[in-house]
């Protein structure tokens, strides 16, 4: 059976339940039995529905009860939702465009973007922009491209002379 991607409504939050009733309310839907076995993603809101923290998880209410310990916001959240992926390279794309769309208060990483990269310089250059596009910030991307319209701006180094057979005079 192939799991459909399930986005459970935005629910209040009882931050003082068991860890096992943690999923309660997802566990009435109908694709429950289908979908708990795979990784998914979580958001925390606090009582203005602001975002405070986007995670994924495969053992939520275990995740959740660490959150509940050791997580300075976990007193702040009011508001949960939860969304199943068909997989874990689906719920990671998810989690990353969420934080970089919502911008919650307490996550740190994908905020800012990579600090660098690893464009191959050959080949498809759209493949290349693709990778940008999911991975820069707009800003960033637009200053890069105008940039690129100006190779003057950045000397290329000298290349050395051309290899050459040493004549007979100039032989060591």
């Amino acid at each position: 059976m192939t799991l459909r991607v399930t986005h459970f409504p935005l629910r209040k939050l009882d931050r003082d339940a068991p860890t096992k009733y943690f999923q309660a309310p997802e566990r009435t839907h109908r694709e429950w039995e289908s979908s708990h076995k795979f990784d998914f993603l979580y958001r925390f809101y606090d009582s203005d529905q602001q975002p405070l923290y986007i995670g994924i998880t495969a053992g939520g209410g275990i995740r959740w009860d660490q959150h509940r310990k050791h997580s300075e916001w976990w007193p702040l959240a009011e508001y949960v939702a939860v969304s199943f992926y068909q997989s874990y390279e689906a719920v990671k794309v998810a989690e990353k465009a969420a934080i970089r769309s919502e911008q919650p208060r307490f996550n740190k990483l994908f905020l800012r973007g990579p600090a660098n990269a690893s464009l191959h310089l050959h080949g498809h250059a759209e493949d290349a922009a693709a990778l940008l596009f999911r991975d820069a910030e707009p800003e960033f991307i637009a200053s890069l491209a105008a940039l690129l319209t100006q190779p003057e701006r950045f000397p290329q180094p000298e290349p050395p002379p051309p290899a050459a057979f040493a004549d007979e005079s100039n032989q060591l």
